[in-house]
C-alpha cells in the first residue's frame, strides 16, 4: 500500500456555455422580431378597419344617391299631376240659386195626404162601376150609376182643391196599395173568379168596403185638415157616400 496521498481527479470541461449561447441567441432572435410580429398585426388591423369603413361611406353614398333620385322623382310627377289637373278635372261650377219661384200653398200636410188619397180612392172604383153596371144586377145598377156620376164630379173638386192649394197631383204615390177604400186588382179577380150568380154579392162586398174606407177618410180631414175649400170638398164626399152606404142592398 502506498503512503502517497491521492491525486485528486482533474475537473472535467465542462461544454455548458456552448450550449447556453445558441439558446440566449434564439431568444434574443425571438425578443426582435416580437415588435416586428405585433407591429405586422397592428398594421393589419388598420387596413382592415380601414377598409370596412370605406365600405359602410360606400354604402351610405349610395343611398344618398337614391334617395337624391327619388325626390327628383317625386318633384317632377308632382308637376306632371298639377298641370295636367286642369285639362282633365275642371272645378266644380259653384251652385246658383234658383230664379224659380217657391211654390206657396195654403195646405196643410193632412189636406194635401187627404186630397191626394181621396183622389186615388174614388178613381179606383170606376173599374167596379163598371163591372156592376155590366154585370145588370136590378138591384145594384142603379146604385153603381149614381155613384159613378158621384165619383165624377168629386174628383173635379177634389183636383181643382189640390190646384189652388199650390199642389201637384201625383197618382203614383197611392198606385197598387191596399189600403182601407182602395179597389185593386186583386178584388176585381175575387168578383170574376166566383160564379156568375155570386158576382153581384161579391161586386156589393167591395163596394161596401170602397165607400166605409172613404167615408173614414173624409172624417178625418174634417177633424185635422186646415184649407177651408178641402175641408169643404171632404164633408161633401162625406155626406154622399154615407148616403150611397144607406142605400146598399142586403144580399
Amino acid at each position: 500500500m502506498s503512503n502517497q496521498p491521492a491525486e485528486a481527479p482533474e475537473a472535467e470541461t465542462s461544454d455548458a456555455p456552448a450550449t447556453e449561447a445558441p439558446v440566449e441567441e434564439a431568444a434574443a432572435t425571438e425578443a426582435s422580431e416580437a415588435p416586428k410580429a405585433s407591429e405586422s398585426a397592428d398594421s393589419t388591423g388598420t387596413a382592415e378597419a380601414a377598409e370596412i369603413e370605406g365600405a359602410g361611406e360606400r354604402g351610405r353614398d349610395g343611398w344618398r344617391r337614391v334617395g337624391a333620385v327619388l325626390i327628383v322623382l317625386v318633384a317632377a310627377f308632382a308637376v306632371v299631376v298639377l298641370w295636367a289637373r286642369p285639362a282633365h278635372e275642371p272645378t266644380a261650377p259653384t251652385a246658383q240659386r234658383s230664379t224659380a219661384p217657391v211654390a206657396v200653398t195654403s195646405l196643410n200636410p193632412t189636406d194635401i195626404a187627404y186630397l191626394q188619397l181621396m183622389i186615388s180612392l174614388n178613381t179606383s172604383a170606376g173599374q167596379l162601376f163598371d163591372l156592376i153596371v155590366t154585370g145588370g144586377d136590378p138591384a145594384l145598377t142603379p146604385i153603381a150609376r149614381s155613384a159613378a156620376d158621384g165619383h165624377r164630379a168629386e174628383l173635379a173638386a177634389l183636383r181643382k182643391a189640390l190646384a189652388d192649394g199650390g199642389a201637384v197631383e201625383d197618382s203614383s204615390i197611392h198606385a197598387g196599395h191596399d189600403l182601407p177604400g182602395m179597389v185593386v186588382d186583386a178584388d176585381m179577380a175575387a168578383i170574376r173568379a166566383v160564379p156568375a150568380a155570386q158576382q153581384p154579392a161579391k161586386a156589393l162586398e167591395v163596394l161596401r168596403d170602397h165607400l166605409t174606407g172613404t167615408t173614414a177618410l173624409c172624417g178625418s180631414e174634417a177633424k185635422n185638415g186646415a184649407d177651408p175649400a178641402t175641408k169643404a170638398a171632404a164633408q161633401q164626399v162625406l155626406d154622399a157616400h154615407s148616403k150611397l152606404l144607406a142605400q146598399l142592398p142586403t144580399m
